[in-house]
């Protein structure tokens, strides 16, 4: 899988509290702008600013559209692995305590290999959606928050097994 969907999915759940601070940020530099000393450049910042919210609102958008398409387990899943949602693990293990369609046997092996079709899924489906690597290195890489994980996956800190992956898998 390509990195710029894990950075994606990773960023994900900052995504509703972004757009409301960018908001509240462009609501208050506005209100401020008696204090800019060019209102010019005040003006582009703030057009800027109004652009950036706007694509984090569509990239949340197509990422909840894409959630919307996954199974119970496959969302489970991916909550999981990238959004540390501690409620999704207690609803992922009543589904594995009542072992439909064998959940309770996985291995850790077998887990990861679900992980990665997953991920893959995930991937074509973002691609399909109209983010593609090109759209995201243009739009998006740019943004601090999303240089900061892409730097947090390039190193590689994103293989390790989480606290809730490993607990789900030692029940």
């Amino acid at each position: 899988m390509e990195n710029y969907v894990k950075v994606v999915l990773y960023v994900y759940p900052l995504l509703e509290t972004i757009g409301e601070d960018y908001a509240e940020h462009i609501k208050n530099k506005a209100l401020l702008s008696y204090k800019a000393t060019r209102t010019e450049d005040l003006a582009i910042y703030l057009a800027e600013e109004i652009l950036a919210k706007e694509k984090l609102e569509w990239l949340k958008g197509v990422v909840d559209g894409i959630l919307e398409k996954l199974s119970d387990v496959e969302r489970t899943l991916v909550a999981i692995r990238y959004f540390g949602k501690r409620r999704k693990v207690r609803t992922f293990l009543r589904l594995k305590e009542r072992s439909e369609r064998g959940l309770d046997s996985w291995s850790e092996r077998e887990y990861f290999r679900k992980q990665k079709r997953l991920s893959d899924k995930m991937g074509a489906m973002l691609a399909v959606a109209g983010l593609t690597k090109e759209r995201y290195e243009k739009e998006f890489s740019g943004m601090e928050l999303f240089s900061k994980v892409d730097r947090f996956v390039s190193e590689g800190r994103d293989k390790k097994m989480t606290q809730d992956e490993r607990r789900w898998l030692c029940k």
